[in-house]
């Protein structure tokens, strides 16, 4: 669809270029959205493609829109004042790494701190390395804070405690347990890791 779409000259015709990954498409246009829409929504159906109406949208820049997984805004730059287009974790995806995160961090797990680390090590790495060259830095910092705070519960269940914790493991502890950090989309262990209770 994409190659016949630009092998009829819609990009120039229309100034709407299309966007795909998979089957997920998005057209940004300089001009009339709808027409454009109009054009994509013949051109699939004379290639026997079916379009989800529900997920199909128009919008503006400014007002954000979320593609595979991303948030696309364009909003004025709080350092320069010029408009700029954002790229960030959408809401969605954040909360699906937390639920997954969730599914494996039952804090009545019988397992080790060191253990509980590491079987989510490679998730939030998948998910931290995708998202590292965007604006990620408000959302890796939301998913820090949930990640010590799954770490410790679960360590305060663990150890037939009361209360969220935080008195007896601050955050400087979790890290020296095992507990990684993220910072500029990468994953950095402590230079001193316990090896477990």
């Amino acid at each position: 669809i994409d190659q016949v779409w630009h092998a009829r000259g819609y990009p120039e015709k229309l100034n709407a270029t299309l966007h795909r990954y998979c089957d997920d498409v998005i057209l940004v246009c300089r001009k009339s959205a709808h027409l454009a829409l109009e054009r994509f929504t013949e051109l699939a159906k004379r290639l026997s493609l079916t379009i989800n109406h529900q997920k199909t949208h128009i919008t503006k820049l400014t007002e954000g829109f979320n593609f595979i997984g991303f948030n696309f805004v364009k909003r004025k730059s709080r350092i320069s004042g010029r408009n700029t287009i954002y790229v960030s974790p959408s809401k969605r995806s954040q909360q699906n790494i937390r639920n997954r995160l969730k599914y494996l961090t039952c804090r009545r797990a019988p397992i080790k701190p060191l253990v509980f680390t590491e079987q989510i090590k490679p998730v939030v790495l998948g998910w931290v390395n995708y998202f590292k060259h965007t604006n990620a830095s408000e959302a890796f910092r939301k998913l820090q804070c949930f990640i010590n705070n799954r770490f410790r519960r679960y360590l305060t269940h663990r150890s037939k405690s009361r209360g969220f914790g935080w008195q007896n493991y601050p955050n400087s502890k979790l890290y020296t347990m095992g507990m990684f950090y993220i910072g500029s989309g990468m994953i950095k262990y402590p230079e001193k890791v316990a090896q477990g209770l």
